[in-house]
């Protein structure tokens, strides 16, 4: 006779760079050992990976390979509030007296800071749209070791434009190669440059809001806090 299998509830969510809804359910035991397994191995590349697998097993309608650092951060906090528990006990630094602090952060309340424009206007006539680079995107480059930073940062940009326009022409980045659109990167000055490199230093976070009081100095503290890692004890 068979073993008897347990149904597991589904819950909707948004993915935050698209506004695309979509079903989930918890992570099992099987999929909580991928991730136990990636963090003892203390490999980011594993870590990255374990991440993204989870979420494929979980959220079967997404296509981990087109979702951002900031997609992932929110869907496992989404995750984990389901699978694990609600609540996550954080050590935050008092930024008056630096005091070690335990914290309760609830997951259900992780947000997105606000997303950029993906419009970036060179002159009057010429710009780019962007897209939000996925977080393959960015494995696959710093996995990439015969690439300097520099070469690093220029094949994340590259690979983050979908378009170029010139008044009324459109140029669509699939239909280009990487050297034709590196070399159209290459030719901006300076200024146009760092509207790009603006573009990914403003990459939306996940975070979640936190009031509390320091134990050792009483100070009080209203503050966000960002990024995945950070959520979780």
């Amino acid at each position: 006779m068979a073993l008897p299998k347990l149904n597991t509830p589904k819950y909707n969510l948004k993915v935050p760079s698209t506004g695309v809804e979509v079903t989930y359910r918890p992570y099992l035991v099987r999929e909580e050992k991928i991730l136990m397994i990636a963090m003892e191995s203390e490999d980011q590349k594993s870590m990255s990976q374990a991440l993204l697998d989870i979420i494929e097993s979980c959220t079967p309608d997404v296509s981990t390979s087109k979702l951002t650092m900031f997609d992932v951060e929110y869907i496992f906090a989404k995750l984990r509030a389901k699978s694990v528990g609600e609540t996550s006990e954080v050590s935050v630094k008092c930024n008056n007296c630096e005091a070690d602090n335990k914290v309760k952060v609830n997951l259900e309340d992780v947000s997105i800071t606000d997303l950029p424009n993906t419009k970036i206007q060179l002159t009057p006539e010429t710009g780019l749209v962007m897209r939000f680079p996925s977080m393959t995107d960015y494995t696959d480059v710093q996995n990439l070791d015969s690439l300097s930073n520099v070469d690093k940062i220029f094949a994340v940009i590259i690979s983050s434009i979908e378009s170029i326009y010139d008044g009324e022409n459109l140029y669509n980045a699939n239909a280009h190669t990487k050297e034709e659109l590196t070399e159209f990167v290459e030719s901006l000055n300076t200024e146009q440059f760092k509207l790009i490199q603006n573009f990914l230093d403003s990459m939306p976070q996940a975070y979640v809001k936190l009031k509390y009081k320091c134990t050792e100095c009483g100070h009080d503290h209203d503050m966000e806090l960002k990024g995945m890692m950070n959520f979780f004890g």
